[in-house]
């Protein structure tokens, strides 16, 4: 009965979300600022040192733009690199504590997003949520396979879960134990173990085809080549979507899983911005790069999402406040260290309309174009994300490749280290031309060396252990 009920709820849910109004949805989560700002400053020892630190008097702040104007935009290290996990806590209590969802300690600092049990259920009706809107988990029976670094899980009552961590041969293995049984199959990975689960499955013969394949990425940014690549790899329908669906979710670990997600709707611009750049670069950005940003939907009532000092093109610090009164570690105008802009849904209707694609819908929830972390471009200003994409250009390069790269800067400029998979020769020629033609080029006339590493030898990560964010570039000659 209970369970019937649920279902019921989450259709009504859903079939509210098209009524409602997106600017409607961020004025109401503005209003809730006041009343986070308050918990913090009373009941959070570490934020009131800060106010303290600042010269903030709390009782001066009485509104939503009060909040906004005077409080500190704070980070992983003036928080979590300066006070103890009790400080950060409300009453400085960590006794209701049940759960801990680590960073990935990426920027040489870990962080950490605590939960109650309540709140742990809270979440896992959330993801219930998500997969009924997204998938129809609630109609469609449902094996999901999380294969995301160990210690990042989540729970779901509505479908089937095995967890098996960066394992490729226990994907495949459960996979094609279990999927025939099933309407769907849910894949949750990050992009680049995404990439070995493929070159295992083709070089062990294991056949995708058949299933119904849907794939959730996590942990960093990827491009539109990728998303066919993988799609079609799957053997799934990488324009209509008709059969399988490749999206994306963003988490931050010490602020919450699903923070911000594709949409079918939103994979359709971005799908549409990547072939047609002119008609949606100035609605998206203009973005940096020749990569599109990836286009995020959040819920509002949730966090508060602004963008903190942006450049000309809209883009700039992504910081976000967390609205829910119950949190044991509320954060207050917290930068991510991602950058991104917010996206006007009037100017992006314009621009479709007059690029003669009115047809393409816009979701109901507020959206956000992400370009990636801060220190994701080079100091001739080429976003690191064009490359990850350009290696999927072309589909017959991207099989000899691993995915991995290392774009390394000295004094006699880039040189662009590329992994070959494991399964090609150490004599590959023809690939140093076959990867000029598809990455970015350099600047000013400038050229990239390009070196070519056999799989074993690779020296920046040889057996990638995918438990770890890659570092995909280093500058010898600093900042």
């Amino acid at each position: 009965m209970w369970i019937a009920l649920d279902k019921l709820i989450r259709r009504w849910q859903i079939a509210a979300l098209a009524r409602l109004d997106a600017e409607d949805l961020i004025a109401r989560g503005r209003q809730r600022l006041v009343g986070r700002f308050r918990t913090l400053a009373e009941r959070v020892p570490a934020y009131a040192e800060l106010l303290r630190e600042r010269g903030i008097a709390p009782e001066a702040i009485r509104t939503a733009d009060a909040v906004l104007a005077h409080c500190p935009v704070l980070d992983k290290e003036a928080l979590f690199g300066r006070f103890t996990l009790a400080q950060l806590c409300v009453d400085g209590d960590l006794s209701p504590l049940a759960g801990v969802l680590t960073s990935s300690g990426h920027g040489s600092r870990f962080a950490f997003g605590l939960s109650t049990a309540a709140q742990g259920r809270r979440a896992a009706r959330g993801i219930e949520f998500a997969l009924e809107y997204a998938f129809h988990t609630d109609r469609q029976r449902t094996f999901v396979v999380n294969a995301l670094p160990m210690g990042v899980r989540f729970a779901c009552s509505t479908v089937t879960i095995a967890e098996t961590s960066v394992r490729e041969d226990m994907v495949t293995a459960l996979v094609g134990a279990l999927a025939p049984a099933y309407a769907q199959t849910l894949l949750v990975l990050d992009p680049l173990f995404a990439k070995r689960l493929l070159d295992h499955a083709r070089e062990s013969g294991f056949d995708w085809s058949g299933l119904t394949l849907h794939v959730v990425l996590g942990e960093e940014t990827y491009g539109e080549h990728f998303r066919r690549y993988l799609a079609e790899s799957l053997g799934q329908d990488a324009e209509g979507w008709t059969r399988g669906f490749v999206c994306g979710s963003m988490g931050i670990g010490e602020v919450g899983l699903h923070l911000f997600f594709e949409t079918r709707e939103t994979v359709r611009l971005r799908q549409f911005a990547h072939h047609h750049p002119e008609t949606l670069r100035a609605a998206l950005g203009p973005w940096p790069g020749r990569t599109p940003p990836l286009l995020f939907v959040y819920d509002p009532g949730r966090i508060h999402v602004e963008i903190h000092a942006p450049d000309p093109s809209g883009f700039g610090a992504l910081v976000v406040s967390t609205l829910d009164p119950s949190l044991m570690l509320p954060l207050l105008r917290y930068r991510t260290g991602d950058r991104a802009r917010l996206i006007d849904r009037r100017v992006l209707a314009a621009a479709l309309r007059d690029g003669g694609r009115a047809d393409l819908a816009l979701p109901p929830l507020p959206m956000l174009a992400l370009a990636g972390r801060d220190k994701d471009f080079l100091s001739d200003g080429r976003a690191l994300l064009d490359f990850k994409d350009a290696l999927y250009a072309e589909p017959a390069l991207a099989d000899r490749l691993s995915g991995a790269f290392r774009i390394a800067r000295d004094a006699d400029g880039y040189c662009i280290h590329v992994q070959l998979n494991a399964d090609q020769a150490d004599d590959e020629p023809d690939l140093p031309d076959a990867l000029r033609r598809v990455l970015p080029p350099a600047p000013d006339g400038a050229t990239d060396r390009i070196r070519i590493w056999r799989y074993d030898d690779f020296p920046f990560g040889r057996t990638l252990d995918y438990e770890r964010k890659f570092v995909y570039h280093h500058d010898e000659r600093g900042p």
